[in-house]
């Protein structure tokens, strides 16, 4: 068979009600990033180049978190929540009848580009009108049942439309679906919701296949992949599962985390071989760590941040938005926001940068070589010059550079030794 086009479709208009949340459901963060940029980036890593998403009227959210991560997104607007099958109805202007359709969930994150691939070939060399994703679970509420006859699929039923037999079946429907397109949408119009929930299911679709005659199969994929996220207990366990995934590829890069059960390290975060990062540190968002660090304990890493190598993050140390040079050592008790430190900067215990005044967020520059004292201050914007040294306690006011080679101390910092 020459393989057709395939568009994906991301169905990303639910509400979440069971989340308790006015965020979208697709919205909630999860690693630091969105449920939806999961389900979207194996998309893209399973060679699917279009993408369509279908979002509801609160929508800006979504489109604006989309666009900052992902290039040729369309998106077809769900006007009225009437199910996953109305909500399809709407892509029908965005396909072509040569096209194949690949249905997601937008709340499906942990789903792999190799799963996709695989439904993606079987589709193919079987010839299938349809061929979803499946998965066998000990307990399986709350999902849509398979129902299959003398090993054939025939229909899909709800969880709230089961019979108590139906309900015993332990092969569970993911929502994620590979169709042909002109089968697609002849059914499509043709569901009528005649369910509990009076809303147009594309599970009923699978049905309308099966009178027809036409071929549906399945591919069969571990449990922890379909995770559907509709409630925070949910969330927290896809949470788990997506952070050992994080940690796993991070150990791969030659990386020791001391004990990941305490460890926090975000989807975005990149760190060098033989770093170590001890228990109890929480590291989040665009961050780029170097080789041989050392971070931690109870270290927190935050904002867009760069590390170079060779640098010590130590106890009850927080940095947001810094870029700290090679070689560089902040140990004790410090928050550092805003600032640049060039290679060889020593930070005493307990320094502080008054980064915020209120109105605005100002920089502070350590430059090459410069010794901070412990309990000193920064009040930005402030420059500390190459090879200077602040005394303990000192407090540096805004605007007061210190010059290369100078020594300060006091409140506020005053020289003490002229600069060379």
């Amino acid at each position: 068979m020459v393989m057709k086009n395939i568009i994906a479709v991301i169905l990303a208009a639910g509400k979440g009600v069971r989340m308790k949340s006015n965020l979208s459901k697709v919205l909630h963060n999860l690693c630091g990033q969105p449920l939806i940029y999961y389900v979207l980036r194996e998309v893209k890593k399973a060679g699917i180049k279009q993408v369509i998403a279908i979002v509801g009227q609160e929508n800006e959210g979504i489109k604006r978190v989309v666009a900052n991560s992902f290039q040729k997104i369309d998106f077809v607007q769900q006007k009225e929540p009437l199910g996953t099958a109305h909500a399809l109805r709407q892509a029908r202007g965005e396909l072509k009848k040569e096209d194949d359709v690949l249905v997601l969930p937008g709340d499906v994150p942990l789903i792999t580009a190799d799963s996709l691939k695989r439904l993606i070939s079987v589709h193919i060399k079987q010839n299938n009108s349809c061929t979803s994703i499946s998965s066998y679970l000990p307990n399986p509420y709350s999902y849509g049942r398979i129902i299959r006859v003398n090993g054939k699929i025939i229909k899909i039923k709800e969880e709230k439309d089961a019979s108590f037999d139906e309900k015993k079946i332990k092969e569970v429907n993911s929502g994620i679906y590979l169709f042909n397109s002109e089968h697609l949408f002849n059914a499509l119009s043709r569901v009528l919701p005649a369910n509990k929930k009076k809303e147009y299911y594309l599970t009923d679709v699978i049905s309308l296949f099966t009178q027809q005659g036409l071929k549906i199969d399945s591919v069969s994929i571990p449990e922890n992949e379909i995770l559907g996220v509709n409630g925070r207990q949910d969330l927290s366990r896809a949470q788990k599962i997506m952070q050992g995934r994080v940690l796993e590829r991070i150990f791969e890069k030659g990386v020791s985390i001391i004990d990941p059960a305490t460890t926090y390290i975000s989807e975005e975060v990149k760190v060098g071989s033989d770093t170590i990062i001890y228990p109890s540190t929480f590291i989040e968002g665009k961050i780029n760590i170097g080789r041989g660090c050392r971070i931690g304990p109870f270290a927190h890493i935050r904002g867009d941040c760069s590390v170079g190598n060779n640098v010590v993050i130590g106890n009850f140390v927080e940095i947001v938005r810094c870029k700290i040079g090679t070689n560089c050592c902040i140990k004790h008790h410090s928050y550092l926001g805003d600032c640049l430190l060039e290679k060889d900067v020593n930070v005493g215990a307990g320094t502080i940068t008054a980064n915020y005044d209120g109105k605005r967020k100002s920089k502070t520059i350590v430059k090459q070589g410069a010794f901070i004292g412990s309990g000193t201050i920064l009040v930005a914007p402030a420059k500390i010059g190459k090879e200077a040294i602040t005394g303990a306690g000192s407090v540096v006011l805004k605007n007061k550079n210190v010059k290369n080679g100078e020594v300060v101390a006091g409140v506020p910092a005053q020289s003490i030794k002229k600069s060379k």
